[in-house]
């Protein structure tokens, strides 16, 4: 039986990786267009750049792990120790965000609040993970008890 809005999350994510692709294939015109509205100088351009293409393997690894976890779901195994492990890869990948956004926050500013949320992020994703674990842990120890 599938857990309902399963393959609506699934397409959502595949249209996330989508645009994530779709959006570096246009970065430099994008950041281009921003930069020219927000008046940013050519550091706080190239820092947004090389940040965002530094960011699009973290973001995809995230998303691909994101449908490991429903696809796990949609088996009706939402406790299982894989979907904690891919929770992990998730919070490491936000870590990952915030570090890159964190150094191109030096050449522009802004970048700072993308660092503070992708921190944020990694520690709430942390604590859904070890929800996620001791959950896995309580479920196994049910299915052994006769």
């Amino acid at each position: 039986m599938e857990i309902k809005y399963t393959k609506g999350m699934t397409a959502a994510v595949a249209i996330c990786m989508v645009i994530v692709i779709a959006a570096a294939a246009c970065a430099p015109w994008l950041v281009s267009l921003y930069g020219d509205f927000r008046n940013i100088d050519p550091s706080g351009r190239i820092a947004i750049l090389v940040s965002y293409y530094l960011c699009t393997a973290p973001m995809l690894t995230a998303l691909y792990k994101m449908l490991r976890i429903l696809r796990k779901i949609s088996e009706n195994r939402p406790f299982d120790y894989s979907n904690a492990k891919n929770l992990s890869v998730i919070s490491w990948c936000c870590a990952a965000a915030g570090i890159i956004c964190a150094a191109g926050g030096i050449f522009y500013p802004s970048l700072f609040l993308v660092c503070a949320a992708m921190t944020f992020l990694f520690l709430v994703v942390r604590v859904v993970c070890s929800c996620f674990k001791a959950a896995a842990r309580l479920q196994e120890e049910n299915d052994l008890t006769v």
